[in-house]
């Protein structure tokens, strides 16, 4: 059949009403058309991405709890997002559910509360894991609608440094000067109070053992002494007349002529 024929065939088909409906799927697009053939662009609200399609797609329409993300074009089809309030159910948006709001999820069954150690600050987002601090350094405690906030890296003395290596190995924490600085004054503390004890107790306890060898001397010498010598020291030491102090005066030198002798 001749070419020119079959052309004036395709126009004469396309100017019939019952054909101008069908317009979009039966003209091809502007791009990427072959050598020699009949191409136009698609019409309005069609599109064709495919080089040397024979047809044009209808563009999807965004209405009801949709809203358009990004409009129908001639080489492209209109992308969906939902409305307010509600949230893409998939990838493609193919359907719109009621978003859970903030510290909720969606799930199979419908909204769930996030569970403890979790958070969802957004609208139609799911449950997030709360960032892990170091010991003693959140500033601020997470709740179902907020994560933890740790105190900035520059207050914080207990953060691990990674040491660089040239081989791929593990790499290990080194420990920053001040780490466990709580354990650290605990231990002074108890150093100085042991120091103090030790300062206190020592001149105390030779004290004691000073006295103890004094008092244990005199208990030794009171038992050394015979009883001849004490009961001469009790007779010395009794109150005479006056006519025996000659002899009480004897008594005396006798007592201090045996002190010589001991010492």
């Amino acid at each position: 059949r001749p070419e020119g024929s079959e052309r004036s065939r395709r126009y004469s088909d396309a100017s019939r009403p019952s054909r101008r409906r069908a317009l979009s799927r039966t003209f091809l697009a502007g791009a990427g058309c072959g050598r020699g053939a009949n191409c136009q662009q698609c019409p309005s609200d069609t599109f064709s991405n495919a080089v040397g399609a024979r047809s044009c797609n209808l563009c999807r329409k965004c209405e009801g709890r949709f809203t358009y993300l990004k409009v129908c074009s001639p080489i492209s089809d209109a992308e969906c997002t939902c409305k307010e309030g509600y949230r893409c159910s998939d990838v493609s948006c193919s359907r719109c559910d009621r978003s859970c709001g903030l510290g909720k999820e969606k799930t199979g069954s419908g909204c769930q509360a996030c569970r403890y150690g979790t958070f969802n600050d957004q609208p139609d987002g799911s449950c997030k894991n709360w960032t892990v601090c170091s010991e003693n350094q959140v500033l601020e405690p997470g709740t179902a609608t907020k994560d933890v906030v740790c105190k900035p890296s520059s207050d914080n003395p207990t953060l691990a440094t990674t040491l660089p290596t040239t081989s791929p190995a593990i790499p290990f924490p080194i420990a920053v000067p001040g780490k466990n600085l709580q354990m650290d004054i605990i231990r002074i503390s108890l150093a100085v109070a042991g120091l103090l004890c030790v300062a206190f107790l020592l001149p105390l306890c030779i004290c004691l053992s000073v006295w103890q060898k004094k008092k244990l001397h005199a208990v030794f010498k009171k038992m050394q002494t015979t009883p001849e010598q004490s009961i001469q020291e009790e007779t010395c030491s009794c109150r005479f007349p006056e006519e025996e102090q000659g002899e009480d005066q004897d008594c005396g030198k006798s007592t201090e002529f045996r002190d010589l002798l001991e010492n």
